[in-house]
């Protein structure tokens, strides 16, 4: 059984529900109810677990924030365009390199 909120006026299990209702639906019920965009589940809102040391250590790996924004801006005097947002430290040094060669 999953618990569920009704998006719209529908009647399911012979019980009339408005939009924002809150009801028990089975599992294979709620999946079609759910994909007819008729009722969403109902979920708690909690807490995001903190980011994992491994994911913070490669971020710190990288770059830190103001060592990217200086080399975007040299990349800009440099080449003479706008660095690409989805570079990393290591791709804009690269850039940077070949920029100044050019």
């Amino acid at each position: 059984m999953k618990n569920l909120i009704a998006v719209k006026p529908m009647v399911y299990a012979t019980r009339r529900l408005v939009a924002g209702q809150r009801f028990e639906a089975k599992d294979r019920d709620a999946v079609i109810l759910i994909g007819g965009k008729k009722a969403k589940e109902d979920r708690e809102i909690g807490e995001l677990p903190p980011p994992s040391s491994a994911l913070l250590d490669k971020a710190k790996a990288n770059a830190p924030a103001g060592d990217i924004a200086a080399m975007r801006v040299e990349y800009k005097n440099v080449a003479g365009k706008n660095a690409f947002n989805g570079w990393d430290a290591a791709t804009l040094r690269d850039k940077l390199a070949e920029a100044r060669k050019a």
